[in-house]
């Protein structure tokens, strides 16, 4: 890879992990996560008063806040913020018409496309790690010691898996919307179109496709069902693919629209 397109690539990245959207869409996603898991926490401090807890709450409250509604809808909220309407408002600008011929059509592209799905991926997976260790430095002091045979590295591990999900969901609901701005032209429908796509896909598989838990975005970052291949690590090759797909279509989109100018 040349000079040009690492420096094309690296400051895309860059202005998307440095902006005030990233802090924001980090904040809100943790904030997320503490509204989620508050009864649970609010109900083993109630339970500390009798008592040191049993070893192993902070995870199970982790993982209630992770499957919590305000988890569900807040997270492709977040994941959007950092960068994902970039590429449609440096069109909506005209930036794009001075910055393309310094940077090469190609390497323009990847570069919106690395720093948008990297930094929606990454804000969701920070979110989480970074909720998981508060708990850990807040809950285990209050917790029995472990039993034999059970050590924190199972937890550390299961942790470790979902922040992999969130990661790539993140990345998923990013690149989403991307496509969805430039396919209509509108900013705005980055951020709207994957909490409605989720909204929607969630509402189908609640009531018309009971079957069908593929779809079901809540699946992607918790998952529940036995039937998926290889669990978790089969949840992980799914989302690659749809991502990979996504990052396909896009390609296509942004040639197109930069073929316009």
């Amino acid at each position: 890879m040349n000079e040009k397109a690492n420096n094309t690539i690296s400051s895309c990245i860059i202005q998307a992990f440095t902006g005030i959207p990233f802090l924001i869409a980090a904040a809100g996603m943790i904030l997320a996560l503490v509204i989620g898991g508050f009864p649970a926490i609010w109900s083993a401090l109630e339970s500390y008063k009798r008592g040191l807890l049993e070893y192993g709450v902070h995870f199970d409250i982790f993982q209630a806040a992770i499957q919590s509604d305000a988890m569900c809808l807040l997270l492709p909220v977040f994941s959007t913020l950092p960068f994902t309407a970039s590429f449609q408002e440096d069109m909506d600008s005209g930036f794009v018409k001075n910055y393309l011929p310094r940077a090469g059509r190609g390497h323009y592209i990847a570069g919106k496309l690395l720093a948008a799905g990297i930094s929606g991926g990454s804000v969701s997976a920070a979110a989480i790690g970074i909720y998981y260790h508060a708990l850990r430095l807040l809950l285990l002091p209050m917790e029995k010691r472990a039993a034999f045979g059970i050590t924190a590295v199972t937890y550390g591990q299961d942790a470790a898996r979902a922040c992999v999900l969130f990661f790539c969901t993140g990345m998923l609901f990013s690149l989403v919307g991307m496509l969805f701005s430039i396919v209509t032209s509108s900013k705005y429908m980055a951020y709207a179109a994957p909490f409605v796509l989720e909204y929607v896909l969630i509402i189908l598989c609640e009531r018309y496709l009971k079957s069908q838990y593929m779809i079901d975005p809540r699946e992607w970052v918790t998952p529940t069902r036995e039937q998926w291949f290889m669990g978790d690590l089969g949840v992980f090759v799914y989302l690659v693919m749809i991502v990979l797909l996504t990052i396909l279509i896009l390609v296509i989109v942004m040639i197109r629209r930069l073929d316009e100018i």
